[in-house]
């Protein structure tokens, strides 16, 4: 299924890779490795994945947990393609990012 990441989540991860950059040699990299790891196991199983635990069961939001970094890729799955709208710290507030999908 067509992967589309949303303004905001393309920044978050622009800014965490930009964080780890500053924090050691190539980290940022393997934080990029990290998230496009995740973002296959979404695009072959996106239903594979669970439904994020700190929502209601009637919201539709996914996530995918990363191998290395305390990182979650929250996602939608449409009709046509998932949609990611968020890509955060898991000690990070949760739900920060549903305005996103209200407008």
């Amino acid at each position: 299924m067509k992967i589309h990441i949303i303004l905001e989540a393309a920044e978050e991860i622009d800014s965490a890779r930009s964080y780890f950059n500053q924090q050691a040699y190539a980290l940022g990299d393997r934080f990029l490795d990290d998230i496009e790891e995740a973002l296959k196991r979404i695009e072959q199983d996106p239903f594979s994945l669970p439904l994020l635990e700190t929502c209601s069961e009637s919201m539709p939001y996914r996530r995918a947990l990363l191998k290395v970094f305390r990182y979650a890729v929250v996602f939608e799955i449409l009709t046509d393609q998932v949609l990611v709208v968020a890509v955060c710290h898991t000690s990070r507030a949760p739900h920060y990012w549903l305005k996103r999908r209200e407008s």
